[in-house]
C-alpha cells in the first residue's frame, strides 16, 4: 500500500507528495467522520482493519502540496532527471492496490468527488484483505471510464467474471489466476451504493461493508483503540481540518504484512516482532495523528500523533515485562543546555526514568541472546572479570545518572561515507561517582587512552590495527553480540564493539559519549555565548512556536535544521555511494534495502536511483526549512505534535503577533 501511495505522488506532478507524506506516518492514514453526505469510510471498514488511510480532498491535498516548498523542488527543472528515474525505480516495485484490485491510486484523483478511503484488514489463518471506499459524487463519467478500464485489465490478466445481486446492488467479481510463478490465485470485488465504489479482494468482507451501509455499525469507528487515537488529535487540532487522517495497530500490521508474503521468503535471525509482543509492547495497541500541509503560510507540514498505550489492569508498574522500560516523566521546561554550539544539524533531548528501565532491561536482552538470565551474567562478568572494569553496574554506574538524555548530530566537509557524526549526553548526579566508574571501563580497554583538553578528562577509543567493525545503533547488533559463532566470546559480550576514534567525558553534570573525539572537542570548546544554540534565530524560532502548538509539560523536544540533517544523505546519493554510507539513515536503509545473501556474505547493496542526475546541494537547500516536535507523556499512552516551518528570507516571515494568531487557527 505505502509504495503503490508513493508512486502516485510521483506522477502528473501531484505524485511525489505522497511519498514524503506516507513515508512519515507509518504507512497507514486514517478518515475520520466530516460533514458530508456520504457514509465516511471508517464506518464500512470492518473493525479488524490493521492499517486505515484516509484522504478527505486528493485535490485539496495536491495543492497543498504544491504550495509547499518540497512541493516546488520536485517540480523544479533540475530536479526533474533525477524524479523521473525515481519514478521508474518505484514503478517496478509496485504492488499492493494496482496488483489485487486492478486499479491505480492515480486514477482515483479524477474520479474522487469526495474521500478515499484505505485499509488493511486482518483475517485469521488467511492472506490480509485489501479494501478501498472512494466518494465519486458528481464524478459519475469519470467513475463509468475507471470500471471500464478496470475490467480491460483484469480480463487481459486472464480474470473471469461474474455479477450477482445483493439487496439491490450489482456486485461484480472477478477471479484473477496467477501471474507469474510463486503468485497465488485472486479476487477483485467490487459495487457501488449511494456514490461510493467499494472494492476489496475478499468476497466476504466486501459483503460486510455492503451490510454497513445499512446497519452504519459494527465498522472500524467503533474500535476502541481507534477512537481514542482520533478524539485525541481532534481535540488538539481544534477547527483544523486535516488533508489526511492515519491509524494503526503496529503488531496487527506487521502480522497483515507478513500474512502477503510469498511462501518461500524466509527471515533470518530472529523474530523481533514477536519478541517485542512477548515483552509486553504491544501494550501499544493504536497509533495514529492528522497531517497537513500548507498551513498558514508558516508551516509546511503539521503533523499530530496520538500513541494509544492504557495501563493494563492489575499491574503495578503500569505495563509488563520490559514495556516497563517506557517511563518518560513530563518536564515544565526543557531548555536546551547552554555548552550546545550553534552549529548542530539535529538536536533531540528526552526524559527517561534510566534507573526504572534498567530494572526492566533484563527480560528483553534475555530474550533477544535466546537464554535466561545473559543479561545477569553480562553484568556479573562486568564485575567480577580480572580483566574487566570490574564495576557494579547498578551501584557504580546507574545509581548516580539523571533522567535527561540529549542526542546531537552533524557532519563535516567534504562529504564522505564517514562524515556523520553524533554524540549521546546522559544528566548525572553525581559526576566525581560516574568519572571513577569510566575511568575503570577505559583502564580496562586497551586501546583507551586519555588526554587533557581545555581542563576536562577526555578518554578516547581509538581503532587497534585489526579491522574492527564500527558499532551500530540497532537492536541487530545485540543479536550479533549474543549468538553462538565458532569463536570463543568473553563472558562480558563486548568484543569487537568500539568505535574508531570514539570518546567520553565526564564533564559539567554530564556523561559525554562521541562517536569522534573530534566532534567531542568541538562541543566541550569553551565558547562565546552568542555562539550557543539556544540563541541561534533558527531554534528560537522553532521554539517560540512549538510551545504554542503543545504548551505545558513535555517529556521529549526534538530540533532539525533539516537542510543540515538531509545534506549527507543527498551528497552520498550524488556520488553514487549511499549503500556504504555509515550515517545513522544511511545505515537503516542499507540494513532495511541488502538483500539476504548479500548480507550474509557482507556484499554491499547495489544504488538502484541514479544521483549523478542531483543538482548541486546548495541549489536545493533553500528549499529545506527547520523542524521541530514535542513529545508528552499522558496517563494511556503518548501525544506528538511536530512541524516544518517554511523557509523564507526573515523579512518575509510573520510577525510574532501575525504567527501567534496563526498558531491559534491551525489548534
Amino acid at each position: 500500500m505505502q509504495i503503490e501511495f508513493i508512486r502516485v505522488l510521483s506522477l502528473r506532478p501531484l505524485p511525489a507528495c505522497l511519498s514524503l507524506v506516507a513515508a512519515g506516518i507509518l504507512q497507514v492514514l486514517t478518515g475520520l467522520s466530516l460533514a458530508s453526505a456520504a457514509i465516511p469510510s471508517d464506518q464500512l471498514m470492518p473493525p479488524e482493519t490493521r492499517g486505515f488511510a484516509s484522504v478527505i480532498d486528493v485535490n485539496q491535498l495536491v495543492e497543498n502540496w504544491h504550495q509547499t516548498q518540497l512541493g516546488q523542488l520536485v517540480q523544479d527543472d533540475a530536479m526533474r532527471p533525477f524524479i523521473e528515474d525515481m519514478q521508474k525505480q518505484l514503478e517496478r516495485k509496485v504492488s499492493g492496490v494496482q496488483d489485487k484490485l486492478g486499479i491505480t491510486l492515480s486514477d482515483l484523483q479524477y474520479v474522487a468527488g469526495g474521500e478515499i478511503g484505505m485499509g488493511m484488514i486482518e483475517i485469521p489463518g488467511s492472506r490480509a484483505a485489501v479494501a478501498l471506499t472512494v466518494d465519486t459524487t458528481d464524478h459519475h463519467r469519470q467513475l463509468e471510464t475507471l470500471l471500464a478500464s478496470v475490467d480491460k485489465e483484469l480480463v487481459k490478466r486472464g480474470a473471469t467474471k461474474s455479477t450477482n445481486d445483493q439487496a439491490g446492488v450489482t456486485i461484480t467479481t472477478y477471479k484473477i489466476p496467477p501471474q507469474k510463478e510463486g503468485d497465488v490465485a485472486r479476487q477483485a470485488v467490487y459495487f457501488v451504493k449511494d456514490n461510493i465504489l467499494c472494492a476489496c479482494d475478499s468476497a466476504q468482507q466486501l459483503i460486510a461493508m455492503l451490510q454497513r451501509f445499512e446497519d452504519k455499525s459494527g465498522g472500524l469507528s467503533e474500535v476502541v483503540a481507534y477512537q481514542q487515537t482520533m478524539r485525541r488529535c481532534l481535540k488538539e487540532a481544534d477547527s483544523l481540518v486535516p488533508d489526511v487522517r492515519w491509524f494503526a495497530d503496529p503488531f496487527g500490521y506487521a502480522r497483515c504484512a507478513r500474512s502477503l508474503e510469498s511462501a518461500n521468503v524466509k527471515h533470518p535471525g530472529k523474530d523481533y516482532v514477536k519478541i517485542m509482543r512477548e515483552q509486553g509492547f504491544d501494550a501499544v495497541q493504536a497509533v495514529g495523528g492528522f497531517v497537513n500541509l500548507s498551513v498558514g503560510g508558516n508551516f509546511e507540514l503539521l503533523h499530530r500523533t496520538a500513541v494509544y498505550a492504557p495501563p493494563i489492569a492489575g499491574e503495578p508498574d503500569k505495563y509488563r515485562l520490559a514495556m516497563r522500560m517506557m517511563k518518560f516523566p513530563n518536564q515544565a521546561e526543557m531548555d536546551a543546555q547552554d555548552w550546545l554550539p550553534r552549529k548542530l544539524a539535529t538536536y533531540r533531548t528526552f526524559n527517561l526514568d534510566l534507573d526504572h528501565s534498567f530494572q526492566f532491561f533484563g527480560s528483553l536482552f534475555d530474550a533477544i541472546a535466546g537464554y535466561e538470565d545473559a543479561f545477569n551474567g553480562v553484568l556479573e562478568g562486568l564485575e567480577r572479570d580480572p580483566y574487566g572494569p570490574q564495576v557494579d553496574v547498578q551501584k557504580d554506574f546507574v545509581d548516580h545518572l539523571g533522567q535527561r538524555v540529549v542526542l546531537v548530530t552533524d557532519y563535516e566537509l567534504p562529504i564522505t561515507t564517514k562524515s556523520e557524526r553524533f554524540m549521546i549526553v546522559v544528566e548525572v548526579s553525581d559526576e566525581k561517582a560516574i568519572a571513577k566508574t569510566v575511568e575503570k571501563f577505559m583502564k580496562s580497554d586497551p586501546n583507551a587512552t586519555s588526554s587533557e583538553f581545555e581542563g576536562k578528562l577526555i578518554w578516547e577509543i581509538r581503532e587497534p590495527e585489526a579491522d574492527i567493525p564500527d558499532i551500530e545503533i540497532a537492536v541487530s547488533d545485540l543479536e550479533g553480540l549474543l549468538e553462538e559463532s565458532g569463536e570463543e566470546q568473553s563472558d562480558s559480550g563486548f568484543e569487537g564493539t568500539a568505535l574508531a576514534s570514539s570518546a567520553v567525558s565526564v564533564t559539567r553534570g554530564h556523561l559525554f559519549i562521541a562517536s569522534h573525539s573530534d566532534f567531542l572537542r568541538q562541543v566541550l570548546s569553551a565558547e562565546k555565548s552568542e555562539d550557543e544554540l539556544q540563541n541561534a534565530g533558527d531554534y528560537r524560532e522553532v521554539e517560540n512556536v512549538m510551545s504554542k502548538l503543545l504548551p505545558g509539560p513535555i517529556s521529549a523536544k526534538f530540533f532539525v535544521r533539516t537542510d543540515e540533517a538531509y545534506r549527507p544523505v543527498y551528497d552520498l546519493l550524488r556520488q553514487g555511494k549511499m549503500p556504504e554510507s555509515e550515517t545513522i539513515l544511511g545505515r537503516l536503509l542499507n540494513r532495511m534495502l541488502t538483500p539476504p545473501e548479500n548480507e550474509d556474505e557482507g556484499i554491499p547493496r547495489e544504488q538502484k536511483i541514479d544521483g549523478h542526475k542531483l543538482p548541486e546541494f546548495e541549489m536545493v537547500r533553500r528549499y529545506f526549512g527547520p523542524s521541530g516536535t514535542l513529545v508528552r507523556s499522558d496517563e494511556d499512552g503518548w501525544f506528538v505534535v511536530g512541524a516544518t516551518l517554511t523557509k523564507i528570507a526573515p523579512q518575509a516571515r510573520a510577525t510574532n503577533s501575525q504567527l501567534s494568531s496563526g498558531i491559534n487557527t491551525v489548534r
